[in-house]
């Protein structure tokens, strides 16, 4: 079963026990016109490869940690580090402990 999504207006936990952290890889938080926020966990050693999305972005390192693979080099995350991405920017994650992060897309159309 798909968990539901939040409602304006909705409060929501984002602290995962450690015990159930991997229970749930991704869920989409909410998601409207405008924008996306999406908790990931991932266990040690998982990635997700190179993307892009076509808005800026920024990832919230929950618990763990985090690299963010870039063009410019790789940023490496601990709980409480925010990382701000320019629309289109390429990157690449890799947990280097299980970990959590909340991922937040300002949602634009794609150009042609």
């Amino acid at each position: 079963m798909a968990t539901p999504h939040l409602h304006s207006g909705e409060v929501s936990n984002l602290l995962v026990p450690e015990g159930q952290l991997l229970a749930v890889p991704a869920h989409a938080l909410f998601k409207d016109e405008h924008l996306e926020v999406i908790r990931m966990n991932l266990a040690q050693g998982k990635s997700l490869p190179s993307h892009h999305v076509h808005g800026p972005l920024t990832i919230q390192c929950l618990s763990g940690e985090v690299q963010v693979e870039l063009q410019a080099g790789t940023k490496t995350m601990r709980a409480g580090d925010l990382l701000y991405l320019a629309a289109g920017l390429p990157h690449a994650v890799l947990a280097i402990s299980n970990t959590s992060f909340l991922v937040t897309i300002v949602l634009l159309k794609a150009v042609a």
